[in-house]
């Protein structure tokens, strides 16, 4: 047996491991990079824990059913589960004191992906006489359909921290109310606002580069006038733009406006749904550093100046440094 063979097995045998470890553990056991993609992207974290568990078995599938021919793919699985182990970590590193689990998950996926990885590239390919390619594509093609069977079926439970939603009355049957005064947070780490509880991910967002961040209702004249006057275009800082949903069982009045907010190039997160929210809109937050620095209702380019003054300032610092190393 080619010296490969047993390493493609065992990443074979990872793979579907980490799929059973998602399905039964839930979203602790989903790497924390794909449910920040998720959230960038608006997609349920459910949904992505659903697409990762089958996407593992789909791919140790194709590794089994291409045997010999699986080195190279089975060299770009090892890479990316050696990627999926780095970025894991540096989310990880992000959140700090807030992240969920401890550094076991991204340790696994580094040592499983780097040991297959420099054993795959020094192996050599079996000279034997390979598996017939209809037969091999036979049953890569099966595996793509269990996989995404799989994903279409698995339920995978997440914590509370990962889900967009939360209990829209108390329990004597009155709204459950929450109240973001962003105009308080000057001075705060973001971590230190109410906004932090409600939406965790956003720390990990804010802590590399200036941002701003706008809370806005799909239904308001000014939340669009904003948005098209001032992130219509790129920005060197980061935008995050929150929306504001109705409370549960209450329907927004049809309106003449956009279905959402036009913004270039950013990141798009909706508070839970179900409360009743208390929160201006817009209004405009920069913070640098980690920290809120300026908060507006009226005076938007304010806190849009500093923080392109702060995002422009920051990336001169790191060229700087790029061209001296």
């Amino acid at each position: 047996m080619n010296s490969t063979t047993p390493i493609r097995l065992l990443l074979s045998v990872a793979l579907v491991a980490a799929a059973i470890t998602i399905a039964t553990v839930g979203g602790h056991a989903i790497p924390l990079w794909i449910i920040g993609i998720a959230g960038k992207a608006g997609v349920d974290p459910e949904l992505a824990g659903r697409v990762t568990a089958g996407a593992c078995v789909a791919i140790a599938g194709i590794l089994l059913a291409l045997g010999r021919r699986g080195r190279i793919p089975a060299i770009i699985a090892a890479g990316g589960l050696t990627f999926s182990g780095i970025a894991d970590a540096s989310a990880l590193f992000s959140l700090g004191d807030d992240a969920s689990v401890g550094f076991l998950r991204p340790a696994i996926q580094l040592l499983f992906g780097t040991v297959a990885f420099i054993g795959l590239l020094r192996g050599k390919p079996d000279e034997r006489k390979l598996r017939h390619p209809m037969l091999a594509g036979s049953g890569a093609v099966a595996s793509v359909l269990v996989g995404a069977a799989i994903a279409a079926n698995l339920s995978v439970s997440m914590p509370d921290g990962f889900r967009n939603q939360a209990p829209g009355r108390e329990r004597d049957g009155r709204f459950a109310v929450h109240e973001l005064s962003a105009e308080q947070w000057v001075g705060q780490r973001i971590e230190e606002t109410p906004l932090h509880e409600h939406l965790p991910a956003v720390r990990a967002l804010v802590a590399d580069q200036p941002t701003l961040i706008s809370f806005y209702r799909p239904n308001c004249d000014s939340c669009h006038d904003l948005f098209d006057g001032h992130f219509g275009e790129r920005l060197p800082a980061r935008v995050i733009a929150i929306r504001v949903p109705p409370a549960d069982g209450v329907t927004m009045g049809e309106s003449d406006l956009p279905s959402d907010v036009y913004c270039a190039d950013c990141i798009k997160l909706v508070l839970p749904e179900g409360p009743v929210w208390l929160v201006e809109s817009p209004v405009v937050i920069e913070v640098v550093d980690g920290v809120v620095t300026c908060v507006s209702t009226d005076d938007y380019d304010r806190c849009i100046s500093d923080a392109v003054t702060q995002a422009e300032a920051l990336y001169r610092e790191q060229a700087k440094e790029i061209k001296a190393g």
